[in-house]
């Protein structure tokens, strides 16, 4: 399992505090959409640099225009950068295709697609994309886990899962080869370095 700690509807200041926190102790930074439409590209570089070797991923979501949007990502010093599954599939290929150029990661986001629509993507796609099963923010009230869109179709593929995961979801996936993706658990910690370790510790227990 790894872990990826992602930044979200914070002050830049406070998540780069988050970062120094946590740098070391997990295996995935994230720049989350939020963070990305307001601060931008050098915020992108700040967290890197912060990071100190800690890979990068931007949430970008791109929905179209995705040389330029992941060019721009992985110049500012981003390991992996995300599509969005509901993209036209030329948006997504041609995302997979700047990430080989680079020698960088990409993500499918997942969310908002059924199972069916999950399946025959990940049918179209090479094992070494990262396919993320997601439940929005907005449906997160919902009491939906990204944990029960995981099928047939995940089986054999790289696999990130997120939206609204917590110690208790990490215990369930401790021993599997999959992306763990926890925001606001940690985040909204007031000690995100104890938070973390607290997710660790649930690893461990499992």
């Amino acid at each position: 399992m790894e872990l990826q700690i992602a930044l979200d509807r914070m002050p830049a200041n406070a998540a780069l505090d988050v970062v120094a926190a946590v740098t070391g102790d997990v295996d995935w930074i994230e720049v989350g959409t939020s963070m990305v439409k307001r601060y931008g590209a050098d915020f992108i570089e700040q967290v890197v640099a912060t990071a100190a070797g800690t890979p990068v991923l931007v949430d970008l979501k791109t929905a179209d225009d995705a040389r330029w949007e992941f060019s721009m990502a992985y110049a500012a010093g981003a390991r992996s950068a995300t599509v969005l599954g509901l993209a036209p599939r030329a948006t997504i290929d041609a995302a997979v295709a700047i990430a080989a150029e680079h020698g960088r990661e990409v993500v499918v986001d997942l969310m908002g697609l059924d199972d069916p629509a999950r399946t025959a993507l990940a049918a179209g796609l090479p094992d070494h994309v990262v396919l993320a099963a997601h439940v929005s923010k907005d449906l997160q009230s919902s009491g939906a886990s990204p944990l029960d869109q995981l099928g047939d179709w995940a089986v054999g593929r790289a696999i990130a899962v997120a939206g609204g995961l917590g110690a208790a979801d990490v215990a369930l996936v401790a021993d599997r080869d999959i992306r763990v993706i926890v925001g606001s658990a940690v985040t909204k910690s007031p000690d995100p370095r104890v938070a973390v370790r607290d997710l660790l510790d649930a690893v461990v227990a499992r």
